[in-house]
C-alpha cells in the first residue's frame, strides 16, 4: 500500500490572485500547520509552497492517524484537494517498479497513470510516462486502460525537487484561508442561522469575534452555554478567537417600557448592532456578519434592514440572505451545529415580543421611538459590563 512521507495541498481561489497571492499562501500554509500540529506538535518535519501547491512533509517518528488528519484537513478553508504522497527522486526506472508493486496490492479492472510536470528541464514528457508504465502494467496484468473512470488512478506529479505518487485527490471545504479577509464581529445567538453565517464568514476568510446577547436573570444560563459549545466547535476551522457576552435585559426593560410595543425587534436590533461595532472596533474588526435571511422573520424585510444598518457605520454583512431555512438547517447538519442548536434555550429576541410588529419601518419614526431613551448611555453601559472570554481555553 502507498506509504506516504508528503501531503499535497492544492488550492483552487487563491490561484486566482494576483500580486498578493503570496499573503494568501502564507496564511494558507499558517492554517494548515496549525490544524495538523493540533493533532501532534511534531508530526510536520517541513512545510513550503511550491508550484501551485503546499508541501507538508511528515515526521516519520510520528506514525500518522490519518482519520484526524481528515478531520482537521477538511476544515482547513483556502484547500480545494489534497494527496497524501510518497517522495522520489526522478528516477524512472525506481518510479515505474514501484508503479508495479503498488499496482499489484490493489485489486482493480481498469487503471490509468496521470503524470505531470511543473517544469520543464525534465528529459521526458508527462505522456511518455503514461505510455511506458501503462505498457509495463498491461504486459504484467492484461487489465484494461481507462482514461474516464478508472478504478485505478495512479498519479505522478513531477515537481522542481523531486516526484511525487499519490493515488488520491481528496475534495477539502475551499473558499479563502481563514484570516486573509480580516476579523469581523459575528453576532452568535445560540439558534441554527448565526453558525451558518459564522461558518460561511470564514470561508470567505473572515476571522471572527463573537458577540452574544444575553438576558439574564429574565432567561437562563442555557443560551450561554449553547453559544460557548457553537463556538468552541467553529474553532476547528481557525485559531481561538474572543466571545463578548453582552447583558441585553437593560435594554429590553428601557424599550418595554417606553416605546411603542410594534417597534421592540427593530429597536433591539439597532441597539445590538450599535454594540457590536463598538465591540468590533477595539478588535479592529472591519465589518459585522449576521445570520439573517430575508423575509424569514418580521425583522428581516428589507425595510427594516436598512433602518437597522443606519444605527451604524460598518457595513452589515448577511451571508444567509438568499437561502430559506431547509437550506440553512442543510448546511447546519453539514458543519455539525444542528444538534446543539435546536437545543432548547430562551433567547433574549424572543422576549417581550409583541404580536403585530412592525414590518416596514420608516427610519423618522423609529428615530421618534429612540427619542425616548438614553441611546448611548444604554450601549456603553453595555459594553461596560460586557464578559470577555476565548472561545477554546489557550
Amino acid at each position: 500500500m502507498l506509504r506516504p512521507t508528503h501531503i499535497l495541498c492544492h488550492y483552487a481561489e487563491i490561484g486566482l490572485k494576483g500580486k498578493n497571492r503570496s499573503y494568501f499562501e502564507r496564511v494558507f500554509r499558517a492554517n494548515l500547520k496549525t490544524a495538523l500540529r493540533k493533532i501532534h506538535p511534531r508530526l510536520l518535519l517541513s512545510s513550503r509552497v511550491l508550484q501551485g501547491r503546499v508541501i507538508l512533509e511528515l515526521n516519520p517518528e510520528i506514525p500518522p492517524d490519518w482519520n484526524r488528519i481528515r478531520q482537521a484537513l477538511e476544515a482547513v478553508f483556502g484547500l480545494a484537494h489534497y494527496s497524501p504522497a510518497e517522495y522520489w527522486t526522478p528516477d524512472l526506472s525506481a518510479l515505474r517498479q514501484r508503479v508495479l508493486e503498488l499496482s499489484a496490492e490493489i485489486p482493480y479492472r481498469t487503471f490509468r497513470i496521470t503524470a505531470r510536470k511543473s517544469f520543464s528541464s525534465l528529459p521526458f514528457s508527462p505522456q511518455k510516462i503514461n505510455e511506458d508504465f501503462g505498457a509495463a502494467i498491461v504486459e504484467r496484468d492484461g487489465k484494461p486502460v481507462s482514461l474516464k473512470q478508472p478504478d485505478l488512478n495512479i498519479h505522478l506529479d513531477f515537481l522542481t525537487r523531486g516526484a511525487y505518487l499519490y493515488l488520491d485527490r481528496i475534495p477539502g471545504p475551499g473558499g479563502l484561508p481563514v484570516g486573509s479577509s480580516g476579523p469581523a464581529v459575528v453576532m452568535l445567538s445560540g439558534g441554527l442561522d448565526s453558525p451558518v453565517a459564522a461558518w460561511f464568514a470564514q470561508k470567505r476568510g473572515i476571522h471572527p469575534v463573537y458577540v452574544h446577547f444575553h438576558s439574564i436573570p429574565y432567561t437562563s444560563e442555557a443560551s450561554v452555554e449553547k453559544v460557548r459549545q457553537l463556538a468552541a466547535h467553529l474553532d476547528a476551522y481557525q485559531r481561538p478567537t474572543r466571545l463578548a457576552l453582552v447583558p441585553f435585559a437593560a435594554i429590553q426593560d428601557a424599550i418595554v417600557e417606553a416605546c411603542d410595543p410594534r417597534y421592540r425587534v427593530v429597536l433591539y436590533r439597532r441597539f445590538m448592532v450599535r454594540i457590536a461595532e463598538q465591540i468590533a472596533r477595539r478588535f479592529e474588526c472591519r465589518a459585522i456578519f449576521t445570520g439573517e435571511s430575508l423575509g424569514q422573520v418580521a425583522s428581516q424585510t428589507m425595510e427594516n434592514m436598512a433602518v437597522i444598518q443606519e444605527a451604524v457605520e460598518l457595513p452589515i454583512h448577511r451571508p444567509l440572505i438568499g437561502l430559506d431555512k431547509k437550506e440553512i438547517i442543510d448546511q447546519a447538519r453539514r458543519i455539525g451545529t444542528y444538534e446543539t442548536s435546536i437545543l432548547a434555550h430562551e433567547d433574549c429576541c424572543t422576549l417581550f415580543v409583541p404580536r403585530h410588529p412592525v414590518t416596514k419601518a420608516r427610519l423618522e419614526d423609529v428615530h421618534r421611538q429612540e427619542e425616548h431613551l438614553d441611546v448611548d448611555g444604554l450601549v456603553q453601559a453595555a459594553v461596560d459590563t460586557a464578559e470577555l472570554e476565548y472561545t477554546t481555553k489557550r
